[in-house]
């Protein structure tokens, strides 16, 4: 029953619901009928001239948590301050992750696997955080210092005087969890057994490892809200030059650890979902060239 519970909760977080996504903020973050191509275009030039970084997250008004990292960049004082002094910061809306995919595609990202997707370039258009974009899916649960740091990191922002914050090795945690473990295993056989392509296969793994670090992120959240201190994975501390104050790896795999989640069972839901999203929508918001 504690099993469920928790897989339950998680679910809510993760995949939101129209009910969810009325929250405080009334207005669309994400609106459905932009022209992305556009937006994200004027947001590469203001970039360019003001010499800062393009902040674009691929999202979607539905989604809770696409929802609670928007909130976070508006209401908290830091967050908004980083965002204003480093970034130039846009949305753009993905339905069932069936909008705008070319408009990821343009910077290197196959695809959204989960929102929101956070591409961060310069103002050339040239990706930062190619290997970190898909691990937001849990961004409302993420801790404020974790966003702040990894914000602070892509911007180049000196860490000097910076209060002390403790960390986690993101990586180390995403490894621990039981269920990606048993989705790469499940990989690898399928693979195997001729079940896969590569091309799937590889897909597959993207997938899978962006949801086990977006969950690490979520149990880095519960641990700073337990323990009342701030945290921010390793690799965004060590690219600040800043030295952790404690390790609290540990103690993020273990919030995570009774977690339970079918890793591939959920991919291929999202496929159907979205092939169905694809199939309803008559006017799918992609740039015809």
């Amino acid at each position: 029953m504690k099993l469920v519970l928790v897989l339950t909760a998680v679910l809510a977080v993760m995949f939101g619901s129209p009910a969810l996504a009325q929250d405080a903020h009334d207005a669309a973050f994400y609106p459905e009928h932009a022209d992305a191509a556009d937006v994200i275009d004027a947001a590469l030039t203001q970039a360019r001239d003001e010499d800062k970084q393009a902040l674009i997250v691929f999202g979607a008004d539905w989604c809770h948590d696409s929802r609670g990292l928007a909130s976070k960049l508006e209401d908290d004082e830091r967050l908004s301050a980083l965002i204003a002094d480093h970034y130039v910061l846009v949305r753009v809306d993905v339905g069932q992750r069936h909008r705008n995919q070319d408009q990821l595609q343009r910077f290197g990202v196959i695809e959204s696997f989960g929102t929101p997707t956070l591409v961060i370039t310069d103002g050339a258009g040239a990706l930062q955080n190619g290997l970190t974009a898909h691990d937001w899916r849990t961004a409302d649960s993420a801790a404020l210092s974790d966003v702040a740091m990894y914000l602070r990191r892509y911007a180049g922002v000196d860490a000097e005087g910076e209060t002390p914050v403790s960390g986690a090795d993101l990586d180390a945690a995403a490894q621990t969890w039981p269920p990606y473990i048993q989705a790469l295993t499940e990989i690898d056989a399928r693979l195997a057994a001729g079940e896969m392509s590569e091309a799937e296969a590889a897909r597959a793994r993207i997938y899978a490892r962006g949801m086990a670090r977006s969950i690490a992120r979520l149990g880095m959240g519960r641990v700073a809200e337990a323990q009342a201190v701030e945290i921010a994975d390793m690799a965004d501390l060590q690219a600040l030059g800043m030295a952790p104050s404690d390790d609290l790896t540990a103690a993020v795999s273990a919030q995570i650890s009774e977690i339970e989640f079918d890793l591939l069972a959920r991919l291929s839901s999202q496929d159907a979902e979205t092939a169905q999203a694809m199939a309803e929508d008559v006017a799918p918001h992609q740039r015809v060239e």
